[in-house]
């Protein structure tokens, strides 16, 4: 019969871990993922170049509505110009 444990001032004493470091490396493991890695990137930067070029397009729409705008301001301005003479 073992002797009833006191509490005790003391920490107790924790648990030794387990420190296991693999020792097998799969080569083509890692060529899969840099290549996977690689085309990743690729394909970021095709889509970059698309968003670009849809950038452009409505750059190109909002001068296109600002020109539109300033014509109908223009008109406007001169039709009232125009009637109350």
């Amino acid at each position: 019969m073992n002797a009833p444990k006191l509490p005790s001032f003391f920490k107790p004493t924790r648990h030794r871990q387990f420190d296991f470091k693999t020792r097998y490396y799969d080569a083509e493991k890692e060529a899969r993922t840099e290549r996977r890695n690689l085309l990743q990137n690729q394909l970021s930067g095709l889509r970059n170049n698309s968003n670009w070029s849809t950038g452009k397009r409505s750059k190109e729409l909002r001068s296109s509505n600002k020109r539109l705008l300033f014509i109908v301001l223009i008109l406007f301005i001169l039709s009232a110009l125009f009637l109350t003479f």
